[in-house]
């Protein structure tokens, strides 16, 4: 990561104030809630890729601080309410909102990051802002309805998985791109293709995210088998099940169709997986769009932003959590 932020230090520190700064608040719940989240945030890596793309494309600004502002509000939004959707318990070792606080709580605490990332944008007169990123929630929504829709009914094919995973993941890596972009004047044509790049980057990502539900939590952090548990047919499994013997196919789908799995359930789909080839299968894919999001990214001159940015490609490509 030190590799990674050089060239933004100091515009990430500025950032960390402005962002704290959007939590403030006369209710003392909201204020406990607020510092919990501030206190136990990720690494940041969309307002990070929204600050590089914005040096690589020209310069940060003033309305790059209110897009790293907007997206990461945006994202942690999105997080609180999918562990809601979910039930999930924890959220990178910690525990989740609705664990500590419940669901209502929870989804209100939700909805005050959205309209706060809102409300930053309109203050600053950034109508085009709330276009793009609306666009990115209605296609976040859009991908987890039918990622639940897929689930149910266990009929996921490869091209549905990609439409999946680019709407509710890589769409949001897009928007980094396309705000930094905005944020420098730069043309519909222009923005429209860094928006390219920030979705091969996303898919990058989820891929890898979906990797890691097949590694031991010591290692990741991640509960093992967190999307089997629920059912979500990634991409690993997905290849297992299309590439494995009919009386193997059937057994799998039987135990994923199980409402609640036991370790010992888990444990054999995650064997599965690995016998049919699963994991060769799904790391190539991973090359395959790093290789073509590294090629997008030598359209642009050599600069310590574009440094970063491969830097961070490797980072999201290596990372154990």
């Amino acid at each position: 990561m030190d590799k990674i932020i050089r060239p933004i230090n100091k515009e990430l520190k500025e950032f960390e104030k402005i962002y704290q700064n959007s939590f403030s608040s006369d209710t003392n719940l909201f204020l406990k809630i607020s510092n919990y989240i501030f206190s136990n945030s990720g690494k940041k890596i969309r307002p990070i890729l929204t600050f590089l793309i914005s040096g690589l494309l020209g310069e940060i600004n003033k309305k790059t601080y209110v897009a790293a502002t907007l997206i990461e509000l945006l994202h942690v939004a999105t997080l609180i309410h999918d562990d809601v959707v979910d039930e999930a318990h924890f959220r990178r070792k910690n525990f989740s909102i609705n664990s500590l606080w419940k669901n209502k709580l929870a989804v209100l605490m939700g909805d005050f990051f959205l309209a706060q990332g809102l409300k930053i944008a309109l203050q600053e007169n950034s109508e085009k802002m709330l276009l793009y990123t609306s666009k990115a929630v209605q296609k976040m929504a859009k991908g987890e309805i039918l990622q639940l829709e897929k689930s149910r009914k266990l009929t996921l094919i490869e091209d549905e998985y990609y439409k999946i995973i680019e709407y509710k993941t890589a769409s949001l890596f897009g928007c980094c791109c396309e705000l930094a972009a905005f944020s420098n004047n730069l043309s519909d044509e222009k923005i429209s293709n860094i928006y390219k790049f920030g979705v091969k980057l996303g898919l990058v990502f989820q891929i890898k995210d979906d990797l890691l539900d097949y590694r031991p939590k010591k290692l990741t952090g991640k509960v093992l088998g967190n999307d089997i548990k629920e059912s979500k047919m990634n991409l690993p499994l997905l290849y297992a099940i299309q590439n494995s013997l009919k009386s193997e196919k059937i057994k799998i789908i039987n135990l994923l169709h199980k409402p609640v799995k036991t370790k010992e359930d888990i444990s054999i789909i995650v064997a599965f997986v690995h016998k049919n080839n699963g994991i060769t299968y799904t790391e190539e894919a991973l090359k395959k769009y790093k290789k073509e999001a590294i090629i997008m990214l030598n359209d642009f001159p050599d600069s310590e932003y574009k440094n970063s940015i491969l830097y961070l490609l490797d980072f999201i490509i290596e990372r154990e959590k």
